[in-house]
């Protein structure tokens, strides 16, 4: 809507300003005199709204297509002028100035240019209209009587405002000749320098650089001599020795002749974006040492942390390796004392004695140690992954009666009973056979113990899920219970619930701990729920389908 507004009023005021239009007297005395009159729109679009009188001969362009390039007015300032009669299009009011003119075709010209603002009706400054004469022969006649800078000096007579705006300006300006001699400077650039701009004029650009500094300048005025403009950051050093960065924008600079005559140079204080810039650069170096050395402090934590699980390796290998060793240089002694009792029962076959007594006891001991040994001893080859499965398919309930036989003595012992429930019996699996008795016999026989005129109940069925047959097995009593708060260390090896249970009852608490790894060998897991004085059911799952689901679990 703002944009359309002001289309609208640079409208209005195009229609309200006088025109020359229809006054065909007024373009033939313009023509005559060598001059032309200008209007043109800057805001919100540039473009020519009228022009007439001797544009061609001023200029080497028609109307037409001055009016569909409205930028070549621009150009045809030479670029020494182009600052002053910016700053005289900027103006609130007229000004007068003389500036140097490019044609396209002929010979430089020198033109006088009376400007004023063009404005709309709520005083907004939308262009500006100018009336332009040719006075390259007054300033010819002034130069065979005056120096080339006098010439100028008067030429610019009525743009004494261009010094004033130079001078404050917040940037700092410069012009030097070709071999880098300062002829001007202001005073921003000056203070910048901590010099006066008298004190700086005759001496050269390098007298306020370092080595590199200056280095880097030669290289710039052999480009402004080859007519290159550039834009860089620069360092510059003050007679005290401290240093400050700007960014520099340079241009050649050429006499009425053409001749390059040295640079212009616009030069902005960016000390601090230097100075933030540096800060960041030391705040990412000092991020990047402490990520270096906190990288450092975690790769030396690996390494000692692999260290550590490679020493408790070996310290584990070599534990199990010992009690495999120790187990095997025990069965053979416990093997023989067994033999002797199998012996010694024999002959007393008929006896009632106490000697007969005494060697059930002996072989009582003798079996209980040898069982303990082969604990150990399973339980060390699972560690030293020296335990292989074994799979084979077999009935399920040839198992199952298997089981009853084995556990039944040790169940009437307790005076309890055994509820075996399988929907299964005459299914085929797939398994090792050993090692699920084991797992189970051991179940059974930890119930069967912590059970007195109770109930055991043994439940086997098989499942599908995720396209593999599962077993389940459950055994479930009504003992003694198990508190809670142990549940979490049940299957820990050498665990028991508590002490006063191991001084009741016996065991090492090496059976849960080894069914547990024995499941996972067979691909599948224990689970127990317990509440004391309510009994206790531990629930193992394993996959039936075939040796090629059988997978090692090991931790």
């Amino acid at each position: 809507m703002a944009a359309r507004r002001e289309v609208e009023d640079s409208e209005t005021v195009s229609e309200r300003e006088p025109s020359a239009r229809g006054e065909p007297w007024f373009a033939e005395l313009l023509e005559q005199a060598g001059s032309l009159a200008l209007r043109m729109q800057v805001m919100p679009a540039v473009r020519v709204i009228e022009v007439v009188g001797a544009l061609e001969s001023l200029t080497g362009m028609g109307p037409a297509e001055l009016r569909d390039n409205p930028s070549l007015w621009w150009r045809l300032v030479h670029p020494e002028d182009r600052l002053a009669y910016a700053q005289a299009l900027a103006a609130d009011e007229a000004r007068t100035l003389v500036v140097r003119w490019q044609r396209r075709r002929g010979p430089m010209l020198w033109t006088e240019h009376v400007v004023q603002p063009w404005r709309d009706e709520y005083g907004h400054a939308v262009g500006f209209s100018a009336v332009i004469r040719e006075v390259t022969a007054r300033v010819d006649a002034l130069r065979e009587l005056k120096s080339t800078r006098e010439a100028l000096e008067w030429a610019r007579r009525d743009s004494a405002y261009f010094h004033t705006l130079i001078h404050t300006v917040n940037d700092g300006i410069l012009v030097n000749d070709v071999d880098g001699t300062i002829e001007f400077v202001n005073v921003q650039l000056a203070a910048l320098l901590r010099a006066t701009p008298e004190e700086m004029i005759g001496r050269r650009i390098f007298d306020y650089m370092d080595d590199e500094s200056a280095a880097t300048a030669k290289d710039n005025l052999k480009r402004r001599r080859a007519g290159e403009e550039d834009q860089f950051d620069f360092r510059w050093r003050r007679k005290d020795g401290s240093e400050f960065w700007t960014i520099v924008a340079a241009k050649p600079m050429y006499d009425g002749d053409g001749r390059h005559r040295g640079s212009l140079v616009a030069v902005t204080d960016i000390s601090r974006r230097k100075q933030a810039e540096d800060e960041l650069v030391r705040a990412r170096n000092e991020l990047e040492e402490r990520v270096a050395e906190r990288t450092e402090a975690l790769a030396l934590e690996v390494i000692e942390r692999r260290r550590a699980e490679a020493e408790a390796q070996a310290a584990s290998l070599t534990k199990s390796r010992f009690l495999a060793n120790m187990s095997h240089e025990l069965r053979t002694p416990l093997n023989a004392i067994l033999g002797y009792s199998e012996l010694l029962l024999e002959e007393a076959a008929a006896e009632e004695s106490q000697q007969r007594t005494d060697v059930e006891r002996i072989r009582g001991a003798a079996e209980h140690l040898l069982g303990l040994i082969n604990s150990i001893l399973d339980l060390s080859k699972i560690e030293a992954a020296k335990m292989d499965v074994s799979a084979e398919e077999f009935v399920l309930g040839d198992l199952v009666a298997d089981l009853r036989s084995t556990i039944l003595p040790l169940v009437i012992k307790g005076q309890n009973r055994l509820q075996v429930t399988c929907g299964a019996e005459q299914r085929a699996i797939v398994t090792d056979r050993t090692k699920l008795k084991q797992i189970v016999l051991n179940l059974l026989s930890n119930a069967s113990k912590f059970t007195q005129k109770g109930w055991i109940d043994l439940r086997m069925e098989l499942g599908w899920e995720d396209e593999v047959e599962w077993l389940t097995v459950e055994v479930a009593d009504t003992g003694i219970g198990i508190p809670q708060h142990k549940l979490a260390n049940l299957f820990n090896v050498f665990s028991q619930a508590d002490d006063s249970v191991a001084r009741r009852y016996g065991g090492t608490g090496l059976g849960l701990a080894i069914s547990r790894e024995l499941c996972r060998l067979l691909g599948g897991e224990i689970a127990v729920r317990s509440a004391v004085g309510e009994g206790t059911t531990f629930t193992l799952r394993i996959p039936v389908l075939g040796a090629e689901h059988l997978h090692d679990t090991r931790p």
